[in-house]
């Protein structure tokens, strides 16, 4: 199958992946404040551990920014601590279903540091029997993917970058075990003249999923067009989209049930069918528990010393206004499940859906002009085209303070 597009169509979807906002599914960091601290942490997690949903928890383990950190010891010591205090204020039955090994960790962290790491979570937290270990690496990496299965990763993704050998990588991980290999594809800068034949190494090495470009990596001259073509060669080999900038190979089975509000896209942008809380812990790293998003210091010597005095390193946070959450749900519809029911809006919510969002609702109109969505009686679906834009779509229901 080949994809037809006429050229002004063409034109307009370049257009429109070039102004796609950033900030959809959740508050960009200037909307945090420091007024939020240890407290704020403190009770949102008393709040989470008496309600009965969600109780799983995702665990994002990251290391700052590039040149943070300059010791393996003692930033392994530093994030031991930091989960035994995030485990001691957590309720027993919390329980871990996976885990993201942010990119940049594994270049900190030697592999047997990292199953270190992996193997102190069972011992502070409940895990699942068999919780997801996701390592994210750059294509350029010199590590080995079976030196991170060994220690207990169990899904690889490869951070594509402009003339470094990703896919190459990608088939060393082949064959040591990964129960799913991920490539996740940046947004192409016009210099980039191998892009596209990267994305053709890598669909030739079928991963169980690809991920499309976010807009929060934008280069300086970015290449829409190359963007585009790269979503038309995953349609074209088979992929379908199951959630955010996730694709999967289309011989697989669908992971997600019936969209019915609970999927989610956690803050490391993955999909997942049931909303769990997600814990960050490392330099920067930002959380959610509930409505509270919060996020740690970013200076390494004073987070260690707030760690060691009792503390988690909490410098700001926010707290979801009751507007603000309805519109994150309907957001994570949008980018979950492709479509907005109404009526089941309504069910859980108890709020007429029209009055809730009379004033974002004529920003879809451009949107349903274009044939990017349309709607069903009273459930707004996404056409092919809105998929590869649902942060536009999203966009349109949140208060213009929220978009960034």
């Amino acid at each position: 199958m080949t994809s037809t597009v006429d050229a002004s169509e063409g034109a307009a979807l370049q257009a429109a992946l070039l102004q796609q906002p950033r900030h959809v599914l959740f508050p960009a960091a200037d909307q945090f404040t420091a007024g939020f601290g240890e407290s704020g942490w403190r009770a949102a997690v008393r709040a989470s551990n008496e309600h009965l949903i969600p109780r799983g928890l995702t665990l994002g383990f990251q290391a700052g920014r590039a040149g943070q950190v300059d010791a393996a010891a003692p930033y392994l010591d530093t994030l031991l601590t930091a989960l035994r205090r995030q485990a001691d204020v957590l309720a027993e039955d919390r329980e871990v279903v996976a885990m993201v090994l942010q990119l940049g960790l594994a270049e900190v962290l030697p592999p047997g540091d990292l199953g270190q790491l992996l193997d102190a979570v069972p011992q502070h937290l409940r895990t699942v029997a068999r919780p997801q270990v996701e390592v994210r690496l750059d294509a350029g990496s010199a590590l080995s993917p079976a030196q991170l299965r060994a220690v207990g990763c169990t899904r690889l993704n490869v951070i594509d970058r402009a003339e470094a050998p990703g896919p190459t990588l990608l088939a060393q991980s082949r064959q040591v075990g990964f129960t799913a290999r991920y490539y996740q594809l940046r947004v192409p800068s016009m210099d980039d003249g191998g892009f596209i034949e990267r994305v053709h190494e890598v669909l030739a090495e079928a991963p169980e999923r690809v991920l499309l470009p976010a807009p929060c990596a934008m280069p300086a001259d970015p290449a829409a067009g190359q963007w585009l073509q790269a979503w038309r060669l995953l349609r074209d080999a088979g992929y379908v989209a199951i959630g955010g900038d996730h694709y999967q190979r289309g011989d697989l089975p669908d992971p997600n049930g019936p969209g019915d509000g609970q999927r989610h896209c956690d803050l490391a942008g993955v999909p997942r069918r049931d909303r769990s809380d997600f814990i960050g812990l490392g330099l920067s790293a930002y959380s959610q528990i509930g409505e509270v998003f919060y996020r740690l210091e970013d200076d390494l010597p004073r987070w260690q010393a707030r760690l060691q005095s009792g503390h988690l390193g909490v410098t700001a946070g926010l707290i979801l206004s009751e507007q603000e959450r309805l519109s994150a749900e309907v957001a994570q519809s949008i980018a979950c499940d492709h479509s907005v029911d109404a009526a089941a809006f309504e069910w859980r919510n108890g709020i007429p859906f029209e009055a809730c969002f009379a004033d974002t609702l004529p920003a879809l109109d451009p949107l349903l002009a274009r044939g990017w969505a349309h709607w069903d009686a009273r459930v707004l679906r996404l056409a092919e085209e809105g998929r590869l834009l649902w942060r536009m779509m999203a966009a349109c229901f949140r208060p213009a303070a929220a978009i960034a």
